[in-house]
């Protein structure tokens, strides 16, 4: 356990048992480490109080002079402002978030190619790349096994292919015919979704067969063409959507507008009704056709998996989807059952 200097201890005691963010800061006055916690007193005193095996933690710890809280109201406004300072600020002993250029690439339908009929590239270079994505080595992965079954060729509504253990060499027509099929599916929500359909029944029928070695090559290809279809436009199912999120907090309520994986518009209520929600949906409106476009997708990447994952834990938050089904009172009969954040 570390030796806590006296005034970092009388510190910690003043650290609230909120959601936030927490700069640590060496003698010099330089942040050298950003962090985010849904309880802020409990995860500072971690540092000092906890035995640590990593030798970076026990060096850090050692150079921390101070420490800056900036509590929030949720969990989820933690992990923006925690992303964001870090991209900003670049802490010496932070790794995640930090590095936009060389973590990312997108993935390429080439057309040049018939080696090649997917490429992975550092930068988007025309509208037949996708991403961007974070692991090159899991792309890369899923390029291979790709490989092993064209040509893919359209069949009615279906999409046709083989596995094969070396990949098929292909003519022009073949080359042509699957490059078509890998633009719908890897663009194109419903023929990914189709294709994922395929793989599973392939899957399942090797299993059924006792083909169990060729079962887990279809089972493995699924789950890598899953991670594929995650850097299409709208491929988590929730980028191409207008959400409007609720949680319950310690002195009442914060509601959010999500759009385009980006937060819009948040505030606070002391008490949530249909006409405050009313009120702020015709408020959201003007700023969405104010927003301006981001154009450096490998920056907000990591801002819209965040959000994608909070979005999806729904344990403590009311999610509804702005659209002709969106329904007040459901919301608000929704996030009243939400266990509040505090």
């Amino acid at each position: 356990m570390a030796v806590i200097p006296e005034h970092l201890e009388e510190k910690i005691k003043t650290i609230p048992e909120k959601p936030g963010v927490y700069q640590m800061k060496d003698r010099g006055g330089n942040i050298i480490y950003v962090g985010k916690s849904k309880n802020l007193k409990s995860r500072v005193k971690s540092y000092f109080y906890g035995d640590h095996n990593q030798q970076k933690i026990k060096q850090m710890v050692s150079r921390v002079h101070d420490i800056d809280i900036i509590p929030t109201d949720t969990h989820l406004e933690a992990r923006v402002l925690e992303c964001d300072l870090i991209k900003r600020l670049k802490p010496l002993y932070n790794r995640q978030f930090k590095n936009d250029r060389g973590y990312y690439v997108y993935l390429r339908v080439g057309d040049d190619s018939r080696s090649k009929p997917l490429a992975i590239v550092d930068e988007k270079t025309d509208d037949n790349c996708i991403g961007p994505y974070r692991s090159r080595s899991r792309l890369l992965k899923a390029v291979e096994m790709l490989g092993n079954l064209y040509p893919v060729i359209k069949c009615g509504s279906q999409y046709c292919f083989q596995y094969s253990v070396l990949p098929h060499p292909m003519n022009d027509e073949d080359f042509n015919r699957n490059r078509q099929c890998l633009l719908e599916i890897l663009f194109t929500r419903e023929c990914m979704d189709v294709f994922l359909c395929e793989i599973e029944k392939k899957m399942e029928e090797a299993s059924s067969k006792l083909q169990f070695e060729l079962a887990t090559v279809y089972r493995d290809m699924l789950g890598h063409v899953k991670y594929i279809g995650k850097g299409r436009p709208g491929g988590s199912g929730y980028e191409d959507r207008d959400i409007f999120m609720g949680e319950r907090i310690e002195d009442g309520y914060k509601v959010f507008y999500i759009s385009d994986s980006r937060i819009v518009m948040k505030k606070k209520y002391k008490r949530l009704t249909r006409k405050s929600i009313e009120i702020f949906l015709n408020n959201v409106r003007g700023l969405r056709e104010a927003r301006e476009h981001v154009a450096d997708e490998k920056r907000q990447l990591d801002f819209k998996m965040i959000i994608s994952a909070e979005l999806r834990d729904t344990d403590n938050k009311a999610v509804e989807f702005i659209d002709g089904s969106f329904d007040t009172d459901r919301f608000l009969t929704s996030l009243a059952m939400k266990k509040p954040v505090f």
